[in-house]
């Protein structure tokens, strides 16, 4: 008949298992946060050269130092919210390049040209809603121009209007779904 064990004893065997950390796990991780900080440095600027910061690395740590350093640079190629984004995506995509090789410079010259076509078509889609919104502004512009003067219709701002708000919240969120989902495609094979 199978003993049976008290829920304590259960606790205390997987306690004792979680604190014998191998120590080659340890290793294995402060080699991926080696990678992770060289990326986050080259990304900043503070590093000018990736692959110098790999020269003092034994070639059986290479892998796992890469991992890290490819972990970083991956969450940095992002949907560009700004114009002021493009400085660390730009400089993550010239990392993967160093990293991997030429063999992913197709893959990045596809998120490149996704990420383009991200931003122009979220200026176009937010135009076409400004443009309908100020479209439908008209008939309450002409009414608040009678009472109040045409300078009082004109500083109306389209953009600060709840119903542009809710209606491009809901648009932008539907492109930029569409959006990161190739985005995350793409990835995944410079990941590989």
């Amino acid at each position: 008949m199978a003993e049976i064990r008290s829920a304590l004893e259960i606790a205390m065997e997987k306690a004792g298992q979680l604190g014998m950390a191998d120590k080659k796990d340890i290793e294995t991780e402060d080699l991926f946060n080696k990678g992770r900080r060289l990326a986050a440095k080259f990304i900043s600027g503070e590093e000018k050269d990736l692959m110098s910061g790999l020269k003092d690395v034994r070639a059986d740590d290479l892998n796992h130092v890469i991992g890290g350093a490819v972990e970083v640079i991956l969450r940095n190629i992002t949907l560009p919210r700004d114009k002021g984004q493009w400085s660390s995506i730009n400089k993550a995509l010239s990392g993967i390049v160093m990293l991997k090789g030429s063999p992913v410079k197709q893959i990045v010259s596809q998120i490149e040209q996704l990420l383009k076509g991200y931003e122009q078509t979220i200026g176009r889609y937010r135009e076409q809603l400004k443009a309908q919104m100020q479209g439908k502004l008209g008939g309450i512009q002409q009414t608040l121009a009678k009472q109040y003067g045409a300078a009082a219709a004109a500083s109306i701002d389209v953009e600060a209007l709840p119903e542009f708000q809710n209606e491009w919240s809901r648009l932008s969120l539907s492109i930029n779904e569409q959006f990161n989902h190739q985005l995350s495609q793409l990835k995944a094979h410079l990941a590989q």
